[in-house]
Formats: C-alpha cells, sequence, structure tokens
C-alpha cells in the first residue's frame, strides 16, 4: 500500500509525541531504538497497512519529539510514552514491535502494563548483561563514554559503527539518517543509562505474555544479535533468524515482512493452544 499516513500530536509528561499512522486492522506499534526517529519505519508500514494498523513516533527528546529542557533516559516513562500513543489512537491494547533499545522499551511497557499487550516482537534487543562476554562488552561500553567526553561524538559514532555488521554489505541501501540533533541526544542522555539497565524478562515470562524475539542474518555475532538467543531462554519464547542488519526491516522490508507475518501467526497459534 502506499505511504499516506495521517500525522498527530499527543502530550504526554511535558512532551508533544509527534506520531503518524495508517491502515486498518489490529494496531502494531513500531517503537524506535537508539536512533530515535519513526521515519525507520515507514516501509513496513506501508507493507503492512492493508492488514493492521500501524503506528510509530518520534520517542522523547527525538526529532520532532522535544521538550523544552532534555534529561536523561528513564524506561519506565518511555513504556508510559508508548501508552499514550495507543491510547490516543484508540485501543486498549496493541502488538508491539520494538527495535534495539526500542525492543528494551517494550519490554518495559509490558513489564508495567501487561494488560495492554497482544503479542510483543523484539529485534534485537541489546540486554548485553546476559551474555558470556557481558564483562567485556560494558568495559567497552565504558571506553565509548570516554571517547565521546574527550573526541567527541564523530569519533564516537565511528567507533560503535564498526560493529554495526552488514550495513556496507553489497547491494544493501542505506537507512534514512536521523536528525543530527539525535545522536547527541543519544550520547548525552540515553546511553549511560542503557548501560546499567536490564527489564525484567522473568516477570514477562511469569506474566505468560506473548513473546517472539529476532536476531537479524547480516548482524552475524554482533552483541546485540547473539541477545535474543538469551532472552528466548529466558522467556521460553520463539526466536527467528530474519532478513537484514540491525534495520533490515527498513530496508529489506519485502523480504522482512513475511517473517514478521510468520512470527504473529505463530505467536497467535500459541496462545490459543494450537502449537
Amino acid at each position: 500500500m502506499e505511504f499516506n499516513p495521517t500525522k498527530a500530536i499527543v502530550h504526554n509528561e511535558d512532551c508533544d509525541l509527534h506520531y503518524w499512522y495508517q491502515g486498518n486492522g489490529p494496531l502494531i506499534t513500531f517503537i524506535p531504538g537508539g536512533n530515535g526517529h519513526g521515519r525507520q519505519f515507514n516501509p513496513i508500514i506501508a507493507a503492512l497497512s492493508d492488514r493492521f494498523t500501524c503506528v510509530t513516533f518520534d520517542r522523547r527528546q527525538m526529532s520532532a519529539s522535544q521538550v523544552n529542557v532534555n534529561k536523561k533516559l528513564n524506561p519506565p516513562q518511555q513504556a508510559r510514552d508508548i501508552r499514550a500513543v495507543i491510547k490516543a489512537m484508540g485501543f486498549e491494547k496493541s502488538i508491539l514491535f520494538g527495535s534495539s533499545s526500542g525492543g528494551l522499551f517494550a519490554f518495559q511497557f509490558a513489564h508495567d502494563f501487561p494488560e495492554m499487550v497482544d503479542h510483543l516482537i523484539s529485534h534485537e534487543a541489546p540486554s548485553y548483561s546476559l551474555l558470556p562476554d557481558a564483562s567485556e562488552i560494558f568495559e567497552w561500553f565504558l571506553h565509548l563514554m570516554e571517547v565521546y567526553e574527550t573526541h567527541g561524538l564523530e569519533q564516537t559514532a565511528s567507533e560503535f559503527g564498526a560493529r554495526l555488521t552488514g550495513y556496507d554489505d553489497e547491494g544493501i541501501p542505506k537507512t534514512v539518517p536521523p536528525e543530527p540533533e539525535n545522536p547527541r541526544n543519544f550520547w548525552d542522555n540515553e546511553f549511560p543509562i542503557l548501560l546499567g539497565y536490564m527489564p525484567n524478562l522473568w516477570r514477562l515470562k511469569e506474566n505468560k505474555t506473548s513473546i517472539g524475539v529476532m536476531r537479524g542474518v547480516r548482524c552475524k555475532d554482533a552483541f546485540f544479535a547473539r541477545t535474543p538467543v538469551e532472552q528466548a531462554k529466558i522467556l521460553d519464547c520463539p526466536l527467528f533468524v530474519v532478513p537484514g542488519h540491525h534495520q533490515g526491516f527498513e530496508v529489506e522490508t519485502k523480504e522482512f515482512v513475511p517473517r514478521l507475518l510468520e512470527m504473529l501467526d505463530l505467536l497467535e497459534k500459541k496462545r490459543i493452544g494450537i502449537q
């Protein structure tokens, strides 16, 4: 379907959250990660809006959703922002698709508002503390913070970006870049919090939340592609290897959508006891 969304704003906790939506049917809420902007989901919204109501948004302090004074990342507040968007859409529950730290915020939402979750799909949420090499990753993150403080954004982005495998693969289109202020907000206000943040996956399992996790085939052994494996062990949930890199849903949408639909079908069958 052609991408022709309706744009709107919902005010929540001193922030005008800019969101846009398209389609008919059950609601899917697409949650951005560290790059903060919802535009990365425009292709998949167009592809799915013939069967779902699709909505995404710019996260707080990112792109169009600005505040008077930027503050440190507050994951429970991010969950309340997601709730505000869903409520503004006129729905009581939603399918959630969160990528990267958006997957972490989806987990947080499911923890705080379990009754509002239809199904949850987390794509490469970077819960690095679950990995066998968590200590090395933690110290690398500390190194990145030091690089940011001493050498600035460009050097930090270069070192971090070197771990984002698959983006330079032959024939793969470039992703839509975030607004220039987004990376600075990420490193100033989000990365230091994400360094020690881990949603309670055991509570989600206890709540019997319908969850599936995904890792991108182009990401190979990147830490954020290995974390879904550990999440699936804890949650006892489906794990899919899907097309693309860390933003494969954006640039390999045609290949990605069938796997997303397959995951939703599997989760629905599990819920009603077919599998």
